[in-house]
């Protein structure tokens, strides 16, 4: 039986003008085009390892280059190719690409992956191939305040989760998060903490210098406006919500502005010194 997405053991029964027909033990047959021969003459009766697979054209047809992945495997792919209205293309080794959907994506565009991006996905087989998310994790041993190299698979309300490369799952909650980020996106995180299945992360290199970007966020919100309501006797939702930081954080950097004399507390709100 010819199985989809699998790598099959099939026997060259005669040449065509455009490529090869296979055949197994079966005597079913399928199609392997000149161009999917990886640069190889075939003789009749030749033994040859195919993957199967589905062509442009939706019908079930044979390559002898080497998938990525084949049936229910993953791996880390890499973006080829963007489609708004249905998702994004993934290589898998093989001149078809495999379809990401846009359903696995978040509703705004601008967080989807840019080409180059990786995204961990298994190769999940029905009437057309799909990449779908892969559950398959694992645990590595991190020390707390340990600098891990991640990318991003999920983006919530809460916070991102991300995996390493040996796919750990890590999780940065929403209060650290100075910017967006997409999915795909390749960052560094400092370890927090171990919990049973995942570990809990932050983005920020050292207070020191987030002390400082955060205090440039703050300066260029003032040079645009002059001053603020905020001061550091707002509430940590209003700071929340205008710069995405802790009140902490931001009393950090409000007073890393006010001793390099940037800003004044003048009439219960933060100015800026012109």
């Amino acid at each position: 039986m010819l199985k989809p997405g699998e790598i099959q053991q099939l026997k060259v029964l005669r040449k065509t003008d455009i490529g090869y027909m296979l055949i197994n033990k079966n005597q079913d047959e399928v199609f392997l085009h000149n161009n999917e021969t990886n640069f190889k003459e075939l003789e009749t009766n030749t033994i040859v390892m195919a993957f199967l697979y589905y062509d442009n054209k939706g019908r079930l047809a044979a390559t002898l280059l080497n998938p990525i992945i084949t049936k229910d495997q993953s791996a880390w792919l890499k973006v080829n190719g963007i489609n708004h209205k249905i998702g994004v293309f993934l290589d898998n080794g093989i001149n078809k690409d495999i379809l990401y959907s846009k359903d696995n994506l978040p509703y705004n565009t601008n967080l989807w992956p840019q080409v180059g991006d990786l995204l961990h996905v298994k190769l999940e087989v029905s009437k057309n191939f799909l990449a779908v998310n892969s559950n398959n994790k694992e645990m590595e041993n991190f020390d707390v305040g340990e600098e891990v190299h991640a990318r991003v698979v999920k983006i919530g309300d809460d916070g991102i989760s991300l995996l390493t490369n040996n796919l750990t799952p890590i999780f940065v909650p929403s209060t650290n998060l100075r910017k967006p980020y997409r999915i795909g996106e390749d960052t560094m995180v400092i370890i927090n903490y171990r919990h049973h299945e995942y570990y809990t992360a932050q983005l920020t290199l050292q207070k020191e210098k987030q002390m400082v970007d955060d205090a440039e966020l703050i300066l260029s919100y003032l040079e645009q406006r002059g001053k603020m309501r905020l001061t550091d006797k707002s509430s940590p939702e209003e700071i929340k919500q205008v710069f995405n930081m802790s009140k902490k954080a931001f009393k950090r950097a409000l007073g890393n502005l006010y001793k390099n004399k940037k800003i004044d507390f003048i009439n219960g709100e933060t100015v800026l010194k012109r």
